[in-house]
């Protein structure tokens, strides 16, 4: 893919963000994952959505500091014209194209963070995201992702059909490590295909036949949930 049409995938993928207030992946069998893991009647409503856009981003114009006139000067072409942001405050504001997630900032259910980062920066791609998915330090190399962590000390009902679902790639990213049920799916209507060819074989004997037929069970469980149709509140593009 080209840098143009990625560009314009992000840009297509923000503005139809833009208007949620709980953002769902696509395609559309992935709208309604993250409470289909639950099985019916579950009171569990602890749900994390993580939506990680690989690639580069404009951060200066994503959220835009037009108050400062240094901005200008140094973007006498790139700049996002003052009357055009979308204001946060009195010295920030989104892009023109994000301004559908002011209703939910007036709200007070989102926020912003700029300047995120970390001690000693590690200039490789591959170990940053290494950093990104354990939450390590940059000296510092963990087997176990951090929300594999974070489950580990406060785990979801056994009932559920995993504690995590990944849409659109194979990586396990923080749930990597092996101490989480996550389902990868990079693409989520081949894996309810394939899922109706598993058939239960029973039990077996040797230990690692026994482990296949387990994840193929496990497989089967989570195309049943994945299957399931919830009532979102908010309404999904």
């Amino acid at each position: 893919m080209s840098p143009t049409s990625k560009s314009t995938d992000r840009r297509r993928f923000l503005k139809r963000a833009g208007g949620l207030a709980v953002v769902a992946l696509a395609p559309s069998a992935a709208t309604r994952v993250a409470w289909a893991a639950a099985p019916s009647g579950a009171d569990y409503r602890k749900l994390l959505v993580l939506i990680e856009l690989r690639g580069g981003n404009d951060g200066l114009n994503t959220v835009v500091p037009y108050a400062s006139s240094t901005y200008y000067a140094l973007r006498p072409k790139l700049a996002i014209a003052r009357d055009q942001v979308a204001k946060l405050s009195d010295s920030a504001g989104l892009h023109p194209a994000l301004e559908p997630l002011l209703p939910i900032w007036n709200q007070r259910e989102l926020a912003v963070l700029q300047g995120v980062g970390y001690p000693s920066p590690n200039l490789s791609h591959f170990r940053s995201i290494e950093i990104w998915d354990t939450a390590s330090r940059s000296e510092e190399y963990l087997q176990d992702g951090w929300l594999t962590r974070t489950f580990s000390s406060a785990p979801t009902p056994r009932s559920f059909a995993a504690d995590g679902v990944i849409i659109g790639s194979p990586d396990l990213g923080p749930l990597a490590g092996g101490g989480t049920r996550a389902i990868a799916l990079a693409n989520t209507d081949q894996f309810l295909r394939q899922a109706r060819l598993a058939a239960a074989e029973g039990q077996a004997r040797n230990k690692a036949l026994a482990h296949i037929l387990k994840v193929e069970a496990d497989i089967m469980q989570a195309a049943s949930h994945l299957n399931a149709n919830y009532a979102f509140r908010t309404e999904f593009p």
